[in-house]
């Protein structure tokens, strides 16, 4: 395999893998520090947050409404930051990455609302009295907003080519098809093993969305210059490898 035609894929796996284990960490983080604020002894595990049964309701609410809070928020402030960003680089394509994926977080838990009332949304839908079918309609406005958004993300992954004579398609697959099934695959695999099955929901349903991004990427007319990635980053490898390794030490 020629490393340097595959710089983008590479790259490109090792942040969408980052950013989503990233989210994960901060989210739970944010359930964690929450419960301590509210006196909650808590432990912090990779992909939840532990809190003695008796807790009492109201505050197990604010508990978990935090995690997806803090992410929309995370999420939007990082997406700024890309947006923002003059320089076309591969830090610039991380933070893309992360935003979306703080921001696909938090609606992502809308969307299994209605089928998961183990999950943080879930309960905040219960304490509240949300019947069934709200929690429905809310996760369909959820689907419709977060896939239009989504796709009007998608021109600025056409900063960013392969090779200098590569086409769109191979472009496209390096960017977004690849990444997202290892992402899909090996942060399932990183989760595991999980207390309750719901955990696995986000993990594996969530990255789903960016088929959205895929699909109006490949609709783009995409004109001007585009940045050739032909190498693979260090400092993104040793960032991959330390989260990787903090997320599992978490379970």
């Amino acid at each position: 395999m020629n490393l340097k035609s595959k710089s983008l894929l590479i790259n490109s796996i090792l942040i969408a893998i980052t950013t989503s284990l990233i989210t994960t960490i901060l989210h739970e983080g944010a359930h964690y520090v929450t419960a301590l604020a509210m006196g909650v002894p808590a432990e912090l595990h990779h992909n939840y947050v532990s809190t003695p049964d008796e807790t009492l309701l109201q505050t197990a609410t604010i508990i978990s409404a935090a995690g997806p809070l803090f992410s929309l928020l995370f999420g939007i402030l990082a997406l700024v930051i890309s947006v923002r960003l003059v320089q076309i680089s591969l830090f610039k394509l991380f933070m893309l990455w992360l935003g979306m994926q703080g921001v696909l977080t938090f609606f992502g838990y809308l969307l299994i609302a209605p089928i998961a009332a183990e999950g943080d949304t879930g309960k905040v839908f219960s304490h509240l009295g949300f019947p069934i079918y709200l929690s429905a309609a809310i996760a369909v406005i959820s689907f419709i907003f977060i896939n239009k958004a989504f796709s009007r993300l998608a021109r600025y992954f056409a900063f960013y080519k392969a090779e200098a004579f590569s086409d769109k398609n191979e472009d496209c697959r390096q960017l977004l098809t690849y990444p997202i099934f290892a992402s899909i695959i090996l942060v399932t695999l990183l989760n595991l093993p999980v207390i309750i099955w719901v955990s696995l929901l986000p993990t594996i349903f969530m990255p789903m969305t960016y088929f959205a991004t895929m699909g109006a990427y490949k609709r783009l007319k995409i004109t001007g210059n585009q940045v050739v990635i032909d190498k693979i980053s260090i400092p993104l490898s040793i960032l991959a490898a330390v989260t990787a390794l903090l997320f599992r030490y978490l379970v």
